[in-house]
């Protein structure tokens, strides 16, 4: 990808492998600057004037785009390009004009560097729904649990609990009398029926433990388990191309204190997982960042990239962990143990690199379950070798004035299960990171956290979402967040934020 000098443009057919463990690298692309970044022109805002008689709406963006220098995406569904009427108008908005003329004054219009995105408003939840909150515990310790999985069981809208235990889930009214589902590994599963009100609940899980014959001890061998998964993967995700919805929080912590905190809902074109080389695509809904009343201390750090690099952090669709068509995998694998998830037995089954060179490669383990081979989740980071030498991997640039050095890079990713099929629930991801000022003698630690969240999903095709409407590498978020809507964040299904993390966006209420 352009700006990485270790990526270069795809011209012919790569490796799965090296395709996932490079997406690995740039979930978290640093910038080390010593300039701000400039603003950005708001096109909205400025006057617009113009005269046509019986034009089709793509030739009259066309005609503006280029006497503006200027770019439209549309959602066909929505705007018929083919359309003709007549475009006169002397020193309008453009939006506001827009919405009159085409009789839609729902519309969604919105910018993203210099184009105009016209869309939609975003699946969410309706006015009427249950707005169900509480936090998830352990039922012997009493300690909060995070990342635990809760959604509909047979629907496909969900959420997760955060790093306290506490969620918040808006349910459309439909849904009372259904059961709500509360998953994680290593506990029993837990659900409550819907009630035709809000609630306010303690769910507490308790640990399982399985029992697991002799004999089927010595039938697990972990490299068969791997070799189903491949040759199963077809039947166990799906063969039509989704959208999916999802929520993306992104900090940063100099120090343990915040400087950095943006959201955002996306869309994601997920292709059928049986087209391994085929790309995901990502186009930004609505977004909001914190205000902070001091930027950081010393430099300037951002992350590239955001929902568009962790909408491709599935390790499934990519295989960069799986044995090939052959069986033969950079990786070995061992037996961990017998577990429980989402209601169902699985194996847990550890990996770790053949020849630990330290060219960007992981540890850690795959749950996969035990009747159908399907991975339903992994946790797994750097090796040490590979985070000793991970600076050239993870910093895009930085000043000769700073010595930086990443000390982890950890992940978690897990599916949830929808029918007869498994779908992307959430990803997780963390580096740290030691910046040194080799001028001032100064030392900090930099900490990034980010998190997607996938809230709904429905049936679509890559055409919905249009190349310069999408969400690029080079994108830093919270550079495309220009506003708060106050309204859509109040009944969003988001991840809930930690204490500190809420006391932020407080101040924007």
């Amino acid at each position: 990808m352009p700006g990485m000098i270790f990526f270069q443009k795809y011209t012919k057919r790569i490796k799965a492998n090296s395709i996932l463990l490079k997406y690995l690298v740039l979930v978290f692309v640093c910038l080390l600057l010593s300039f701000p970044t400039l603003g950005q022109e708001n096109i909205l805002d400025r006057k617009y004037s113009f005269g046509y008689d019986s034009i089709s709406i793509s030739a009259f963006f066309d005609s503006l785009s280029v006497r503006y220098d200027i770019a439209f995406s549309y959602d066909a569904s929505l705007v018929r390009g083919d359309s003709i009427f007549n475009a006169r108008a002397d020193s309008v908005f453009l939006d506001k004009w827009l919405k009159k003329k085409l009789k839609q004054e729902d519309l969604e219009i919105h910018q993203m560097d210099r184009q105009i995105i016209i869309s939609s408003e975003p699946a969410r939840v309706t006015v009427k729904s249950i707005h169900i909150e509480g936090v998830v515990v352990d039922s012997v310790s009493g300690e909060p649990m995070d990342m635990v999985n809760i959604g509909i069981l047979g629907k496909s809208l969900g959420t997760a609990s955060n790093r306290q235990g506490k969620f918040g889930f808006y349910l459309p009214a439909e849904y009372v009398g259904e059961k709500l589902v509360f998953s994680s590994l290593g506990y029993r599963r837990d659900s409550l029926i819907i009630p035709a009100s809000d609630t306010t609940i303690v769910v507490a899980l308790g640990e399982t433990s399985v029992e697991l014959p002799e004999v089927l001890v010595k039938l697990v061998e972990p490299d068969m388990i791997m070799n189903e998964v491949v040759r199963r993967k077809k039947n166990n995700y799906a063969n039509d191309p989704l959208i999916l919805t999802a929520f993306f929080r992104e900090t940063i912590q100099q120090d343990e204190k915040y400087v950095d905190v943006s959201e955002a809902v996306v869309e994601i074109f997920k292709p059928p997982y049986h087209q391994e080389y085929a790309l995901e695509r990502v186009r930004f809904v609505k977004g909001r960042k914190g205000e902070f009343s001091g930027d950081m201390e010393m430099i300037d750090f951002k992350l590239q990239g955001g929902p568009f690099l962790f909408s491709r952090v599935d390790i499934v669709r990519q295989g960069g962990f799986l044995p090939d068509a052959t069986g033969n995998s950079v990786y070995k694998y061992f037996f961990k143990r017998m577990d429980y998830d989402h209601g169902r037995r699985v194996f847990v089954v550890g990996f770790e690199p053949h020849n630990d060179s330290g060219e960007l490669l992981y540890e850690g383990e795959i749950v996969v379950e035990e009747k159908s081979f399907a991975i339903v989740g992994a946790t797994f980071e750097m090796t040490n070798k590979t985070i000793r030498k991970s600076r050239e991997y993870l910093i895009r640039r930085d000043s000769r004035r700073f010595r930086t050095k990443p000390s982890f890079a950890r992940y978690h990713i897990d599916y949830r299960p929808l029918k007869d099929k498994w779908v992307l629930n959430s990803v997780r991801g963390e580096v740290n990171m030691k910046v040194i000022d080799r001028k001032e003698n100064l030392r900090t630690v930099f900490n990034t956290v980010s998190e997607l969240l996938v809230t709904d999903l429905r049936p679509g095709e890559r055409k919905e979402f249009r190349w310069n409407e999408s969400f690029r590498a080079d994108y830093i978020l919270s550079d495309q967040i220009e506003s708060y809507d106050k309204d859509f964040w109040s009944r969003y299904n988001i991840i809930s934020p930690d204490e500190s993390v809420e006391k932020i966006f407080e101040k924007e209420e």
